[in-house]
């Protein structure tokens, strides 16, 4: 096999190894790093696809990966729903519509959450590899 060939060959293969990242990057930045996120009233569980959320009295879900931008921010799409002490009749326990944004500063992260519609939720700050410490509603 001709140099110019073996060359090209190895090329291709380095492209095909970091296309996953490069793509990654142009959509928004690294992955958020996976696992348990904690602080005061809240612990998030991330993973490659999104992540899942429990707060005091609430719960949340987002069902996209979580792109870091450079600049150590993201905005992603979720749900938001908050609880109450026991059942109530036509409760929608998916949640509604939410935006949560972060800024992450090395193990830090900074996590606003606003519904669809610009109401504020609150913003919660999160230390990775930390449970959170969460007080559910009875």
């Amino acid at each position: 096999m001709p140099i110019r060939t073996i060359h090209g060959l190895s090329l291709a293969a380095l492209l095909l190894a970091v296309s996953p990242a490069c793509a990654a990057a142009g959509r928004g930045g690294a992955p958020l790093a996976e696992g348990t996120w904690g602080g005061p009233h809240v612990e998030m569980t991330v993973g490659p696809q999104g992540a899942t959320l429990e707060m005091d009295c609430a719960h949340g879900a987002i069902a996209e990966p979580i792109l870091v931008g450079r600049d150590g921010r993201f905005q992603v799409s979720g749900t938001y729903a908050p609880e109450h002490a026991g059942p109530q009749r036509g409760e929608d326990e998916k949640g509604r519509p939410a935006v949560y944004t972060g800024r992450l500063t090395g193990d830090t992260l900074s996590l606003g959450i606003a519904y669809e519609n610009g109401d504020d939720v609150g913003t919660f700050e999160l230390i990775r590899g930390r449970s959170g410490r969460v007080m559910k509603c009875l």
